[in-house]
C-alpha cells in the first residue's frame, strides 16, 4: 500500500468532527482540529486560563474538551488526546502542508462547502486525498469550480455517528476522480480505522440513509394508516425484527427528530423523480415535536418519549399524537410476539411472523415489503446494481443483523415477490421469479462458512463474483459437519485449521458462554494442536468473545450441594487454561466485544493478546457473589508479585491493591486500549481497530512467534507473599467502605475472599508459595462462596433479569 497517513487535518470540531478526530487519534494518527477563531478570550475565568495563549482556537479546545463527557465514549482512552492539536481556520491552515489526508467536516451548506475547499487548495498538498464527510451532498457538485487536479483526489469519505462505533465508512467517488487514490484510502480506511467500506454512487443521500430513512418513513406511514402507538412500533422493530433495540422511535430520539426530518427532506427536495417521494415529508404529528422543540435527547430527553421521575424512579413516557400529551407506555401486543421471541434464528422467527394476520403482523410486512421493494427499484441508481453495497449499508450504517436482499431471499424470494405483486407494489422490471439474489443462500450453512461468493446485478441480468477478502475468516457459529476446515468440533466449540499450521479455537455457545463442555474441548484442541500444529488462535465471530461462565450450571450444582463436581469442573477449566499458558506452542487470544469473568480468564492465559478496540473486559464474577476461579485471580496476583521483583526491597502491596479493584470494583474497561491501561491485559498485549483483521492479525503473531523459536514460560515458584497481614489491611480497607455505605456488607465478605486469594492466604508474611497453590486456593474460596445463600441469590437474579443484585 501506498498511501501512508500519519498526519491529517479535520476541518470541522462540530460533534461528528471531533469524534472523526478522535477516532483518528486512537489509530496512532496526529490530527489537526480546526475550527472558527475566537476574536477575544472567554469570559468565563476558569476557561480562558484553560486555553490561554490559544483563546483564537477556543471552539475546537471546547469541542475536544467536550470528547470526554460524550456517551458513547468516543475515546478509547484519555491517552489518545495529545494526538488531536487544536487549531482555527484563520491562523493554523498552513498545518495542512503537512498532512497526509484532510477531511472537511463544516456545517451541510453547499456554498460553505466549497468556500472551505477553496481554502483548503491554497495550502494542502497535491498528492494527498481531500475528503467531505457530508451526509448526501453531491461531490461533483461540491468541487465543480476546483480545477481538475483537485477534483481528481476530492471524494466522500462518510462517516456514521459515532465514528468510533459504526461499521459503516460511505467511499463516494464522482467522475472526475483518480480511482487509484480511491482505492488506496479506502483499503487504509479499512485495515486501520476499521470501518466496512461501501462505494456508493454520487447521489442524494447516497446508499445507507436514502434506504434506511425510507424506512423509518415508512414505518410512519403504517403506524398511522393502521392506528399504531409509538411503543408498539418500537416493540416491534425492534430485536424481533433483527435490528437494534432503539427501533424506530427511540433511534429518532437518539439522532435527533430534527435531524432525522432534515434528511428525509433531502430526498423530497432533491429527488424529484423518487417514486416514493412524498413519503419522505414528515407526518403531521413529527412537524408538530419539531415546532414545539421536542427533539428527542438534545432537548432533554422530550421527542417521541418523554424521560420524567416519579418517585425517584426514571419512567419513560410515550408520545400521543392524537392529544399532543405523554402518557404511560401501552403497547399493543400481539398472543404470538411471546412465542416469536423464543425463536433465536431471526429468519426463521420473520418467517413465523408473516404467518400471523393482525395488525401488527399486517405492519411488519409491510415495512419490510416497502424496504425490499425500494431497495430494488434504487439499486442501479445508488449501487451500481450491486445487493451487497446496499445489504452492508444498512447492517453497518443501521445495524440490522440481515439487508432487504438477503432477507428478501432467506425469507423465500418467489413467495416474498406474490405477496408484493398481491399488494400491487412497484418493482422494477429485472425482478423475477426464480433470482437468487446471492449463491450461496443467505443464512445457509456454506454461507456462515465462506460468506457470500456472488451476486445478482440488478438490471444487468446476470451474477457478478464479490472479490475474496484474503484477511476475513468465516469462523463457525454453530456444529457444522460440513465445514472440512474444522478438526474437532461439538455444540459449542470447535478447532478450525485456519492455514500455515495455525489453528483457532472457536466457541459457539449462547453468548458463548463458557461450560463443561467448552471446557473439555479446549482441553482437547490444546493435544490437537500440540500433535499437528505450530500455534493457535483463540477468537470467536459474533458480537461477544464471551459473556463468562455459564451461571445456570453454577447454580444448579449449588442447589443440588454438588460441590465436589463443581470442584472437578473447576480443576478441569483452571487445567485447561494452564494447558494453553504452558503449551509448547505460541498462542494469541483475540479478545473483542464482552470479554467476561471466565472469558476474560481464557483470554489472560495466552502467550499474547491481541485486543479489539472494541472490547468490554473484566473479571466480573463478584456481581454475582464469587471470585474469579479460573486462574484470574491467580494471573493478577502473580503480575503484582513480579511486577514487585522488579524493584530493590519492593513492596507488592500497591500492586496488589490495583489488581484488588479491578476484581472488587468488578472494572469493566470501555475499550481494548483502557483494559491495558487498567492493568486488566499486560503491557504486551496489542490493540487493533480492525475486528476483521483481527484473525488474520493474531495468526501471523502466532507465525512470528513460532518462527523466533517459541519458548512457554516456566511455572512460578518461591513466590514470596504478603500473607494475613496483607489480609489485615484489605479487611480494613474493605471496613471504611461498609462504614462510607459505598459498599454492602456481603460486599465486603466477598471483597475479604478475593483478598484472601491476592495475598497468598491466611498464612505468615514473607511465606514462599508456587502457582499451583495459589490455584488450589483460587478454588477453595470460590466454593466457600458458593455454599453462600447470598451468592446464589445473586446469581439467580442475575440469571432473572440480567442485573447485578447488591445484597
Amino acid at each position: 500500500m501506498a498511501l501512508k497517513i500519519k498526519k491529517a487535518a479535520v476541518l470541522g470540531a462540530g460533534v461528528m468532527g471531533a469524534q472523526i478526530a478522535a477516532h483518528l487519534a486512537a489509530a496512532g494518527v496526529q490530527t489537526h482540529l480546526l475550527d472558527l477563531s475566537s476574536d477575544k478570550a472567554p469570559e468565563d475565568k476558569k476557561l480562558a486560563k484553560a486555553v490561554g495563549k490559544n483563546f483564537r482556537s477556543t471552539p475546537a479546545i471546547l469541542a475536544i474538551e467536550n470528547l470526554k463527557k460524550l456517551k458513547p465514549a468516543p475515546l478509547v482512552s484519555p491517552s489518545v488526546l495529545p494526538n488531536i492539536i487544536p487549531g482555527n481556520f484563520d491562523d493554523d491552515m498552513s498545518v495542512l502542508a503537512d498532512c497526509d489526508w484532510v477531511i472537511e467536516a463544516v456545517i451541510e451548506r453547499i456554498d460553505i462547502k466549497k468556500s472551505m475547499l477553496k481554502k483548503i487548495a491554497e495550502y494542502a498538498r497535491t498528492d494527498v486525498p481531500i475528503t467531505s464527510n457530508t451526509s448526501g451532498l453531491s461531490m461533483a457538485k461540491m468541487c465543480e469550480d476546483m480545477d481538475d487536479s483537485f477534483q481528481a483526489r476530492f471524494f466522500g469519505t462518510h462517516f456514521f455517528n459515532p465514528p468510533r462505533y459504526m461499521k459503516l465508512l460511505e467511499i463516494v467517488p464522482h467522475a472526475k476522480n483518480n480511482m487509484e487514490m480511491v482505492d488506496e484510502l479506502s483499503a487504509w480506511i479499512k485495515e486501520r480505522l476499521g470501518k466496512g467500506i461501501v462505494y456508493t454512487n454520487d447521489t442524494i443521500n447516497f446508499i445507507a440513509n436514502r434506504i434506511g430513512v425510507f424506512n423509518m418513513q415508512s414505518s410512519l406511514k403504517h403506524m398511522e394508516d393502521l392506528g399504531l402507538n409509538v411503543e408498539t412500533v418500537d416493540a416491534l422493530t425492534g430485536k424481533l425484527m433483527g435490528r437494534p433495540p432503539s427501533a424506530t422511535l427511540r433511534t429518532m430520539d437518539v439522532v435527533g427528530i430534527d435531524t432525522f426530518a432534515h434528511v428525509a427532506r433531502n430526498v423530497y427536495d432533491y429527488a424529484p423523480e423518487d417514486p416514493y417521494r412524498d413519503w419522505f415529508l414528515p407526518p403531521k404529528w413529527i412537524s408538530e415535536l419539531i415546532e414545539k422543540g421536542h427533539l428527542g435527547q438534545k432537548s432533554g430527553s422530550k421527542g417521541a418519549y418523554m424521560k420524567t421521575k416519579d418517585g425517584g424512579k426514571t419512567k419513560i413516557l410515550a408520545y400521543r399524537p392524537e392529544s399532543g400529551d405523554y402518557v404511560e407506555q401501552a403497547p399493543t401486543l400481539s398472543p404470538w410476539m411471546a412465542e416469536a421471541k423464543k425463536m433465536p434464528d431471526t429468519i426463521e422467527r420473520l418467517k413465523f411472523v408473516l404467518k400471523q394476520d393482525d395488525n401488527n403482523a399486517q405492519f411488519l410486512w409491510r415495512i419490510l415489503r416497502d424496504s425490499m421493494a425500494y431497495s430494488a427499484i434504487l439499486l442501479e441508481e445508488i449501487a451500481n446494481n450491486q445487493p451487497l453495497a446496499v445489504d452492508n449499508s444498512i447492517k453497518w450504517g443501521f445495524n440490522w443483523e440481515w439487508g432487504p436482499f438477503q432477507l428478501w431471499q432467506a425469507l423465500g424470494h418467489d413467495e416474498i415477490l406474490d405477496r408484493m405483486e398481491s399488494d400491487g407494489v412497484k418493482l422494477p422490471d429485472w425482478v423475477k421469479k426464480g433470482i437468487e439474489f446471492y449463491k450461496p443462500m443467505p443464512n445457509s450453512t456454506e454461507w456462515h462458512m465462506e460468506g457470500p461468493q456472488s451476486q445478482f446485478m440488478g438490471k444487468q441480468g446476470s451474477h457478478g463474483e464479490i472479490p475474496k477478502e484474503e484477511h476475513l475468516y468465516y469462523l463457525p457459529r454453530f456444529q457444522n459437519p460440513k465445514d472440512k476446515r474444522v478438526v474437532l468440533s461439538s455444540k459449542n466449540a470447535s478447532l478450525v485449521d485456519i492455514g500455515d499450521g495455525v489453528a483457532c479455537l472457536t466457541f459457539h455457545s449462547k453468548m458463548n458462554a463458557l461450560n463443561s463442555d467448552i471446557c473439555e474441548q479446549t482441553i482437547k484442541a490444546v493435544e490437537k494442536v500440540q500433535a499437528d500444529f505450530d500455534g493457535l488462535v483463540i477468537g470467536n465471530d459474533g458480537e461477544v468473545f464471551s459473556a463468562g461462565a455459564d451461571l445456570r450450571e453454577v447454580i444448579g450444582a449449588c442447589k443440588e450441594k454438588k460441590f465436589e463436581e463443581l470442584d472437578g469442573f473447576l480443576r478441569r477449566f483452571q487445567g485447561a487454561v494452564q494447558m494453553i499458558k504452558y503449551a509448547p506452542f505460541p498462542s494469541v487470544s483475540c479478545p473483542q466485544g464482552l470479554v467476561l469473568g471466565g472469558g476474560c480468564e481464557v483470554s489472560l492465559h495466552a502467550s499474547r493478546q491481541l485486543v479489539a478496540n472494541d472490547t468490554f473486559a473484566g473479571l466480573v464474577e463478584v456481581g454475582v457473589g464469587l471470585i474469579p476461579g479460573g486462574g484470574g485471580t491467580k494471573e493478577l496476583a502473580l503480575r503484582a508479585y513480579k511486577q514487585m521483583d522488579l524493584t530493590e526491597m519492593g513492596d507488592p502491596m500497591p500492586f496488589l491493591q490495583r489488581a484488588f479493584m479491578l476484581i472488587g470494583m468488578a472494572r469493566t474497561s470501555t475499550s481494548g486500549q483502557e483494559a491495558i491501561e487498567m492493568g486488566l491485559y499486560p503491557q504486551t498485549a496489542e490493540v487493533i481497530i480492525s475486528r476483521d483483521h483481527q484473525i488474520d492479525r493474531a495468526k501471523k503473531m502466532v507465525l512470528e512467534m513460532f518462527g523466533r523459536g517459541y519458548m512457554p514460560p516456566i511455572p512460578a515458584q518461591g513466590i514470596k507473599v504478603v500473607g494475613d497481614p496483607g489480609i489485615q489491611t484489605f479487611k480494613m480497607m474493605l471496613y471504611n467502605m461498609v462504614q462510607g455505605r459505598q459498599i454492602s456488607e456481603y460486599d465486603a465478605f466477598i471483597g475479604e475472599k478475593v483478598a484472601t486469594v491476592l495475598c497468598g492466604g491466611e498464612i505468615d508474611g514473607g511465606q514462599r508459595v508456587n502457582e499451583q497453590y495459589f490455584l488450589d486456593l483460587e478454588r477453595r474460596v470460590f466454593l466457600e462462596l458458593c455454599t453462600e445463600q447470598k451468592t446464589q441469590d445473586r446469581i439467580e437474579h442475575m440469571l432473572k433479569t440480567g442485573k447485578p443484585l447488591r445484597n
